[in-house]
């Protein structure tokens, strides 16, 4: 039977961990046990003020279910965990690509019949597919109190708010009372714990080279000390790692091997990687009680309620193309880049950059051309201006918030692709006629 407890499983299992010790990672306690784990969360892009909260609790019955060591490599402090890869196996239609018992790649059947209100799939041993009465694992309604912003959930604890900011202040005090369920899952509790402090990137994240992500070196990271735990996360294609770090010592290096093994499937190579920064303390109750039964599920005996706090930094990275130049993580043309022409930092100052070098000219693609708008579209250039409608105005418009940048421009070409043509004959009037003649005062002649 499939409980609504197994879609929260994973999220258990990536944050079942236990020791105190900075050193020792806690992911690797594999004990079999019923876990109750609730996240607080606050993470955040480099450079952004805005900060995104996130709540998740899930309860599940025995983590020997969910927990698995298959597809997992340990590189240092990192473990790699790749997918199954099932290219091989042609998996059929309600079929998903899994790990078998003895952790090969393997062709796992679903339940997929569409059961009613109340009902659940079950998937028996011989393949065969029934609904029967849904029965959930959890802890009732939940109120956590210490918070920036309210925070109560109920079963299935989705929680979701249009409010930004982190939903804990830093090393806040903080407080977890559950209900009880109404059938089987873990027993009432009020459990006080403390915040983690919120994470600082340094240098932030935005200003790695992607030359140096990308490249054949140890990628180094730092952060403003702390005094919890630290995990630097990434993912690509290949997969995804997760490595601890010293909170205390604020610089950690990603190993090569480990970039390489994301950025690799299936003996193709794609340079994209999201990159994060996490903070991460643990308060572990291992005298967790639970109530109930399930019809064919155990729960076990022991039981370990994990309260954790997150603040994460992160950023999406991918590789330059070909004719491309990093400057920072930024891919740029430097040959037409207005505020990276000829080498990256060096600014055209709304001026054009051609050929890597910025334009001397007035007629500078958008640039101070745009100084004659008023007087042109009215003048020499009425003509080109009444028929330039529709999707051309647009692209118009587009292009005239540009100020010379020729990636913008390029950009506005693309969104409004039909009105090119009737656009090229007014821009042809504007910057080549009228800027050089009427309006030779407003363009610099």
């Amino acid at each position: 039977m499939r409980h609504s407890f197994v879609a929260s499983s994973l999220l258990a299992f990536a944050f079942a961990c236990a020791a105190t010790s900075s050193t020792t990672d806690p992911l690797a306690d594999m004990t079999a046990r019923a876990q109750g784990t609730i996240a607080l969360g606050a993470s955040h892009s480099p450079g952004s003020s805005t900060v995104t909260p996130s709540v998740s609790v899930s309860f599940v019955p025995d983590t020997t279910q969910t927990m698995s060591s298959c597809g997992q490599t340990q590189i240092d402090t990192c473990v790699v965990t790749q997918a199954p890869d099932c290219s091989s196996l042609s998996c059929k239609t309600g079929e998903t690509c899994g790990w078998d018992g003895s952790c090969n790649a393997a062709c796992i059947q679903e339940c997929t019949l569409t059961c009613g209100d109340g009902q659940t799939c079950n998937l028996a041993s011989d393949g065969s597919m029934s609904c029967v009465a849904a029965q959930t694992f959890d802890a009732g309604a939940i109120a956590i109190s210490g918070t920036t912003m309210p925070i109560s959930v109920y079963p299935p604890y989705a929680w979701k708010t249009s409010d930004d900011g982190a939903p804990f202040a830093p090393g806040a005090q903080l407080r977890a009372q559950a209900a009880g369920p109404t059938g089987a899952g873990f027993a009432a509790f009020d459990i006080s714990f403390q915040a983690t402090t919120l994470l600082e990137a340094n240098p932030p994240l935005d200003q790695l080279n992607l030359d140096d992500v990308f490249g054949g070196s140890d990628l180094p990271l730092g952060w403003v000390p702390g005094n919890d735990r630290v995990y630097v996360l990434a993912t690509g294609v290949g997969g995804s790692a997760k490595c601890l770090a010293d909170d205390t010592k604020g610089v950690f290096s990603l190993p090569r091997d480990v970039i390489n093994a994301l950025v690799t499937s299936n003996n193709q190579t794609v340079n994209s990687l999201t990159l994060s920064i996490q903070r991460w303390r643990l308060e572990r109750h291992q005298d967790a009680k639970t109530t109930g039964s399930l019809d064919d599920a155990t729960i076990q005996n022991k039981a370990w309620l994990d309260m954790i706090t997150t603040s994460t930094e992160s950023i999406a990275l991918q590789a330059c193309k070909s004719g491309e130049t990093s400057c920072g993580t930024t891919c740029v043309d430097t040959n037409t880049d207005p505020n990276n022409c000829g080498s990256c930092g060096n600014s055209c100052n709304g001026k054009a950059c051609e050929s890597g070098s910025c334009s001397t000219s007035s007629s500078d693609g958008g640039g101070s051309c745009n100084a004659c708008e008023s007087t042109a579209n009215s003048g020499q250039c009425a003509l080109q201006y009444e028929q330039c409608t529709g999707q051309c105005q647009s692209l118009m418009t587009c292009v005239s918030g540009c100020a010379g940048d020729s990636t913008c421009m390029s950009s506005c070409v693309s969104e409004y692709p039909s009105g090119e043509s009737a656009f090229e004959s007014y821009f042809e009037c504007l910057c080549g006629t009228a800027c050089s003649t009427e309006c030779a005062t407003q363009c610099g002649e």
